[in-house]
């Protein structure tokens, strides 16, 4: 139906072929490539659901990777990065590489790195995929917890609709084009 496309498009990924896309009133086709690189890392964050955290760094290190990208000193992103790590529940695993946790573990961390640099939007694509239902349900109730003392918007894409039924606004996509449900 195009839904990653959507989300890419919204994400300052991928560019419009034709047509403005505009996220938070900014009209981010027209922006070059280092205001949209500044744009993504200062206003947006992003959920995927094969977690694309950085490997050889641990979870508090990958947490603390956006706020080092926009240039916050060393001390202050790390204690963010620690304070979000213990709001998701992980603060025994801050020195543990993504290999050493489980699929549940990795997506929190997903959503503290997403979350830590309090964007105006996180875009999420089927951030449950790869989670067992109940790990899945733990992961959006979290998310839902983020946006309420945050603040942050989520738009979420799924084909759970278990996951679907959580949201507050459902739209679906048919044929391309976006509809409501």
């Amino acid at each position: 139906s195009g839904k990653t496309t959507l989300l890419n498009l919204i994400g300052g990924i991928d560019q419009p072929t034709a047509g403005s896309v505009f996220v938070a009133g900014q009209d981010t086709s027209k922006l070059g490539d280092s205001e949209l690189s500044r744009f993504r890392a200062q206003r947006l964050g992003f959920v995927f659901q094969n977690f694309n955290l950085i490997p050889v760094l641990s979870a508090a290190e990958n947490i603390e990777y956006p706020l080092r990208l926009n240039k916050v000193p060393a001390p202050e992103a790390r204690a963010r990065a620690l304070a979000m790590l213990a709001s998701m529940g992980l603060s025994e695993e801050a020195h543990q590489r993504p290999a050493e946790l489980s699929g549940g573990q990795c997506q929190r961390v997903a959503v503290g790195r997403a979350l830590v640099t309090r964007p105006d939007l996180v875009i999420a694509d089927e951030p449950t995929a790869n989670l067992d239902s109940a790990t899945g349900a733990k992961i959006i109730e979290l998310m839902r917890e983020m946006r309420d003392r945050l603040g942050t918007t989520f738009l979420i894409s799924t084909h759970d609709p278990q996951v679907a039924a959580l949201a507050e606004r459902m739209l679906m996509m048919r044929d391309g084009l976006l509809c409501d449900a």
